[in-house]
């Protein structure tokens, strides 16, 4: 068994939605977040935290305005559905039929390869030089980046998230139906549903209550550099929303008011590959299960932004985390959904007995050394890159280990993954680690 990482977890009593926020904040170097909790559609809390602006000092509110990055993606899904369902496109045509000269090595990545990351087209972000972040890009020139690169592997053979797919299927909503993805989504989308303040990014737009987007750099609060809004922003990203407005899709989404549900269920389902396995990735949307709760969802990122929406579909509860700084807001999702569905987090759960004693106190001491700089044979590779690489991280730990007072085993349960890094998994295990602040739960295979 060897150790792999800690893990923060949710509430030790009552509703510690609040404090969950706040300490999500406090531990990121984030300035602000908004979320938001439905269940069956209808809005249960939305709240915001922290500061939305810092130097006009605008706190977060519910209705504060947040770039979305890449959950724009199940937007820009969802516009190329709407023109499967009207028959102007199918998932098996190749993109070359919609979108005009791209290279004839493409001729067999089709919509479907698109939608579902599976095209092997490089991530046209991973080229584009930093020095020209700044400058102005049209759609043709995005792929020009990519036009002379070997494609990764073979369409259909293996899923590999890359933006590049989405700059594509934006590209053939603007061919068939003469707008831009966003005025099209506009038309269909946003305005039935009443999302007012959802839209497409622009800088020099003046937008009510947005945002500002923020580094945290040397101990300090950044303002982020500007990169130009035709980069990350054109069906990849670029979208801005509120949770509120996110709240309104939700509630669409359990009926059929913007797609049939036959579509919708084609979206959030893993797709089949070459060899007939199955990818965990839909058409836009990432599909998982949490402890037997299965669950759907995307994140985004980028700098200033981080951003989820999870469902709990079982459940019929959703969480949407917006924030203006970096983080981890599908964990902060998890921990506010461990409130409301038992058994998500590993607090909500009963104990077990402890199987080998004698391991949980060498895993004890092993904590107590790691603060020490002490090394051990119970850690791997990847957890001594991992702190060694982050100040922060192992301050955090020293400080657990100052304040500790319990070190109990909690449960095991099956892994979701069979293998990590190659080496396979039989148990993963859970510890609690009490200190005065909260419970914290130290993860281990």
């Amino acid at each position: 068994m060897v150790l792999l990482a800690w893990v923060l977890t949710a509430s030790a009593y009552a509703d510690r939605i609040d404090d969950l926020a706040e300490k999500h904040l406090k531990r990121n170097n984030a300035p602000g977040l908004s979320l938001a909790v439905l269940k069956e559609g209808a809005v249960i809390k939305a709240k915001g935290y922290g500061v939305a602006n810092l130097e006009l000092k605008v706190p977060a509110t519910a209705e504060t305005v947040y770039q979305l990055a890449s959950v724009t993606k199940q937007f820009t899904a969802t516009g190329v559905m709407l023109l499967v369902e009207e028959g102007k496109v199918r998932l098996t045509d190749p993109i070359g039929k919609h979108v005009k000269g791209l290279p004839d090595a493409w001729s067999n990545i089709t919509v479907r390869h698109l939608l579902s990351m599976t095209s092997g087209l490089k991530d046209y972000l991973s080229i584009v030089p930093p020095k020209r972040g700044r400058e102005d890009f049209t759609y043709e020139q995005i792929v020009d980046l990519i036009r002379d690169e070997p494609v990764n592997f073979a369409p259909g053979e293996r899923y590999q998230y890359s933006n590049s797919n989405y700059i594509l299927l934006a590209m053939l909503i603007r061919s068939i139906t003469g707008k831009p993805y966003d005025g099209f989504l506009a038309e269909k989308v946003w305005g039935p549903l009443g999302m007012r303040a959802t839209q497409r990014d622009n800088p020099s737009d003046v937008i009510p209550n947005r945002a500002g987007l923020y580094e945290w750099q040397s101990n300090k609060f950044e303002n982020v550099r500007f990169l130009s809004p035709t980069l990350w922003n054109n069906g990849d990203g670029g979208l801005i929303s509120t949770v509120l407005d996110l709240g309104k899709w939700d509630a669409a989404l359990y009926g059929d008011r913007i797609l049939s549900r036959a579509t919708l269920e084609q979206m959030w389902s893993p797709q089949k590959l070459n060899n007939g396995e199955h990818s965990d990735y839909g058409f836009g949307w990432e599909s998982g299960t949490i402890r037997g709760h299965h669950m759907i969802g995307h994140g985004g990122g980028r700098p200033g932004t981080a951003t989820q929406i999870t469902r709990f579909v079982d459940d019929r509860l959703t969480v949407i985390v917006l924030m203006n700084g970096g983080g981890n807001p599908q964990r902060l999702a998890i921990q506010v959904a461990g409130h409301y569905i038992p058994g998500v987090t590993i607090d909500s759960m009963a104990p077990q007995r402890d199987p080998n004693p004698e391991l949980t106190r060498r895993l004890k001491d092993c904590f107590r050394e790691l603060a020490d700089k002490k090394d051990s044979p119970l850690l791997t590779e990847e957890f001594r890159k991992s702190f060694g690489n982050s100040r922060r991280r192992f301050a955090a730990l020293q400080e657990d280990t100052r304040e500790m007072k319990g070190f109990t085993f909690v449960r095991s349960e099956e892994p979701n993954a069979p293998q990590r890094l190659g080496v396979p998994i039989a148990r993963v295990c859970y510890y609690k680690i009490d200190v005065a602040e909260e419970p914290r739960f130290l993860k281990s295979i």
